[in-house]
């Protein structure tokens, strides 16, 4: 056999207003999907520490382990969140139930449930099923636009996938950067970039649209007066 001679942990720390970031974001009315390779019980700590989940919220896990068992979790689970009005949810599903979820006739029970909680967390995903994830939102809610960010090779699927792609450049390499639409050096600009940069361009963008209208309407209607 084998002897266990030490054990080594490596701590991953989150970046600096994480939790303030997503927070904010939550607070407009952005819906908070996470995709993780972590465990069940990981994927639920990091929840707590980035204010993703709080202690208000009933946690849902779906962990079943054949098709059978994954349906009747989500029907129980659709029947909790349409009864209760008052109560926050948050959504944890594995990466094993994800497998049998994605199934066409499975897929829009995970988006309603999805829909009626605050948060939702895939644990154990491998990067297709990060990618399969949105797709699964694009195709369930067309009017719905999309946004995935990542900082690693594993999360180049799912910035491809999502309308916008960002990349977080970081310790573990340039590809994610590299394959997105925008690129950034920490996770907190992402609320600078949302709710300042990407509304303000659009404002300005419709008050140029606007200016060209009268511009135009100067130049051309005098010469039918005159």
């Amino acid at each position: 056999g084998m002897n266990l001679v030490g054990a080594t942990a490596i701590e991953d720390k989150l970046q600096d207003q994480v939790g303030g970031t997503i927070a904010t974001l939550k607070a407009t009315g952005i819906k908070v999907w996470v995709l993780t390779g972590d465990k069940i019980e990981t994927a639920i700590n990091i929840g707590f520490s980035c204010k993703l989940l709080s202690n208000e919220d009933e946690q849902i896990v779906i962990d079943g382990k054949t098709e059978e068992e994954v349906i009747t979790s989500l029907d129980n689970a659709l029947k909790v969140v349409s009864s209760s009005i008052d109560k926050s949810f948050a959504l944890i599903i594995s990466g094993e139930a994800l497998h049998y979820g994605i199934r066409h006739h499975i897929s829009p029970k995970i988006v309603k449930v999805g829909d009626c909680c605050r948060a939702v967390i895939a644990c154990r995903v491998s990067p297709k099923q990060k990618q399969e994830v949105v797709s699964l939102v694009r195709k369930e809610k067309p009017q719905a636009i999309t946004l995935a960010i990542g900082d690693g090779a594993n999360d180049v699927n799912m910035i491809v996938a999502a309308h916008v792609g960002i990349g977080i450049k970081g310790l573990e390499g340039q590809q994610a950067a590299r394959a997105s639409d925008y690129s950034i050096g920490e996770f907190k600009i992402l609320r600078r970039l949302l709710l300042f940069h990407g509304r303000e361009s659009y404002r300005r963008n419709t008050t140029l649209i606007c200016y060209n209208f009268f511009k135009n309407m100067l130049m051309i209607l005098p010469t039918f007066w005159f």
